[in-house]
């Protein structure tokens, strides 16, 4: 799901609940301080979303575009409409909410209330399902959470009565986490100047991904690429100035297996 499937979603739940205000918690609210995630965020066709005043008559109606819904038959996502309890969340999560913003086919301002990556990072490594933890760590490789900043809103999850070292394990995880991890190995996916020389291995319609010939991941961003754009397995250099870049097309890897696999001649 990309940032305009969720801003579709958030169209829909408006106009069926009667709201212009609604929470995103769960992994598609990255999209809210990442419009133009990673490929590997995208997966997803579901959004977990609750309407801000959170009554049960608004859960009800989000079941008219839930999973197996005309409306998901349709369009290939749902909403999964949860509760506020749903995630466990570090103290202060609601002021850290990010905004963004669409509009109704009458004009009417609906807006999507994320996570902010730090409160998302923690409620997963609380969740702590396999998948949870794959979608941490590689928050963690593309660099998009800060490890003292998350160690810290870890402490302010409330420990139930019957577990006083939730928060405690919460930490621990975290510091496991980032150890496998190492600083060597994580993306930066805001590139401002360079030039990068590579095979194109992944691309959405936000995000191009390219190893490159000294076998670094980078991540370019669609909106910052001057077509033509690249496509898969093409060999190309993308050449940054002032955030913008240019991209020459040098090849691709077929073409290079076509020239290799023709019989020596000579």
């Amino acid at each position: 799901m990309n940032i305009e499937q969720l801003k579709h979603l958030l169209r829909a739940s408006a106009e069926i609940v009667g709201e212009n205000q609604f929470i995103v918690i769960g992994s598609q609210s990255i999209l809210g301080k990442y419009p133009h995630a990673p490929a590997e965020f995208l997966w997803s066709v579901e959004a977990d979303i609750y309407a801000k005043d959170n009554t049960k008559a608004s859960l009800e109606k989000l079941e008219a575009i839930a999973e197996l819904s005309p409306f998901h038959e349709t369009h290939g996502i749902y909403v999964d409409p949860v509760d506020k309890k749903t995630a466990v969340l570090a103290k202060g999560w609601m002021g850290r909410l990010v905004n963004i913003e669409t509009h109704s086919s009458k004009g009417q301002k609906v807006t999507g209330l994320c996570l902010n990556p730090e409160d998302l990072f923690v409620s997963k490594v609380a969740a702590h399902r396999d998948k949870d933890i794959e979608f941490v760590k590689t928050m963690i490789e593309h660099d998009m959470v800060d490890h003292q900043r998350v160690i810290q809103l870890a402490a302010t999850v409330p420990n139930p009565v019957d577990d006083l070292g939730f928060s405690k394990r919460i930490i621990e995880c975290i510091e496991r986490l980032f150890a496998e991890v190492p600083e060597d190995q994580r993306v930066r996916i805001n590139i401002a100047n360079g030039t990068y020389t590579g095979y194109i291995i992944g691309l959405s319609d936000a995000v191009v991904q390219q190893l490159t010939i000294d076998d670094e991941y980078v991540l370019h961003h669609v909106s910052q690429l001057t077509p033509p754009l690249p496509t898969q397995g093409d060999l190309c250099t993308v050449h940054y100035k002032g955030g913008q870049a240019q991209v020459v097309i040098h090849g691709s890897q077929e073409q290079e297996a076509k020239a290799s696999s023709k019989p020596d001649i000579s």
